[in-house]
Formats: structure tokens, C-alpha cells, sequence
């Protein structure tokens, strides 16, 4: 991972601006898979040299990865409450939501694009209930198979809820997980 948030150069943020752009239609428009879309597809797209890209990002999963971390820079925006007890309110305030809800809904199917989602949903988890720990909330069972459910039941949720048109509300998605989870284990 060769980038950061705090890059400043104008450049440098227009490179990645332009990657990303490019990855994300190519996820949407022409409905190919993440697996099948290259280096050289964003490439061209983008109408930037291969050569450039690798000066900025290891691979195609490493500029999907900052699509991530701009996702999850929003979300940490809310309090750790709100992510951990109101997740579906959480990611409908997100600005980034629309075009993720628009490339899953491309992308169901291809289950590697889910899986990186998922584990990416995992990790910021992970680091809600490792502070939760610190701030002295005792967990029964371990972190890690928490983060792991909790991650799938959200990625699971979260993919019912575009499919069927957002017709249920945030709030009311928010109630039904919170009736569905144990709420001994993820009481704040």
C-alpha cells in the first residue's frame, strides 16, 4: 500500500482519483467481474500508464482496498455505538453508500469482490470490539469469531436490503438486528 489520506500532492490525490473512478465504472457499466477486470482495463480506462499505477498501488486489490478506507474513514465518523448497535443507520448516512450499494448489486455474484467487503467489514469490527475490551466491556467468546459473525449477518443484511429497494428503513433494519443478535454480547 503505497497511499494515504494525508497525501497532499494534487497529483498524486488526481492519479488515485482517476483509478478509482475508472474501477468503479468498470464494476458497473460493463458488468464484469472483479476477478476478470486487469491492471490494464483500469489502466486504459483511467488513461493512465500501467507504470503509473504501480508507482501507487500494488495491485488491483490494493486500489480496491482504498476505495475501502475511504468508505471506512466516513464510518468512523459515527461513534462506536452507532456502528456496533446501529449499522444499517450508520451505512445509510454514508456518502459513499449509493455507488457501493450500485456495485454490489453488479457484483453479487462474484464471490471474491463479497468476500473482500466482508473481511474489510470484519477488520473495522475487530477494532470497534478490541476498544470496547480496553474501555472494559468482557466478552465471552473471542473477538475474532464475534467480528467474523457480526460481519456476516451485516454483509448478508445489508446485500437483502439493496436487493429489495432499501424498502424497509434503516431504523427498522437496525430493530430487527438488534432483535436477532444476542444482545448480552454486543450491550454497550
Amino acid at each position: 500500500m503505497k497511499y494515504n489520506e494525508e497525501v497532499k500532492d494534487l497529483r498524486v490525490r488526481r492519479t488515485h482519483t482517476f483509478l478509482w473512478n475508472a474501477l468503479e465504472e468498470l464494476l458497473l457499466y460493463p458488468r464484469k467481474d472483479f476477478n476478470s477486470i486487469t491492471v490494464k482495463d483500469i489502466c486504459e480506462k483511467a488513461m493512465v500508464h500501467r507504470t503509473t499505477f504501480y508507482k501507487h498501488f500494488v495491485d488491483k486489490y490494493d486500489l480496491l482496498n482504498l476505495g475501502f478506507l475511504q468508505f471506512q474513514d466516513e464510518l468512523r465518523k459515527n461513534s462506536l455505538e452507532e456502528r456496533i448497535q446501529k449499522p444499517f443507520q450508520t451505512i445509510e448516512k454514508n456518502s459513499k453508500r449509493k455507488m457501493l450499494d450500485m456495485i454490489v448489486l453488479k457484483q453479487k455474484k462474484d464471490d471474491t469482490l463479497m468476500n473482500l467487503l466482508k473481511n474489510h467489514i470484519k477488520e473495522i469490527l475487530m477494532l470497534d470490539f478490541i476498544e470496547l475490551n480496553q474501555r472494559g466491556k468482557n466478552f465471552t467468546v473471542p473477538l475474532e469469531i464475534i467480528a467474523e459473525f457480526y460481519a456476516s449477518v451485516i454483509s448478508s443484511l445489508n446485500i437483502w436490503w439493496i436487493q429489495n429497494s432499501r424498502d424497509v428503513s434503516a431504523v427498522q433494519m437496525d430493530e430487527y438486528f438488534n432483535q436477532m443478535i444476542n444482545k448480552s454480547i454486543f450491550s454497550i
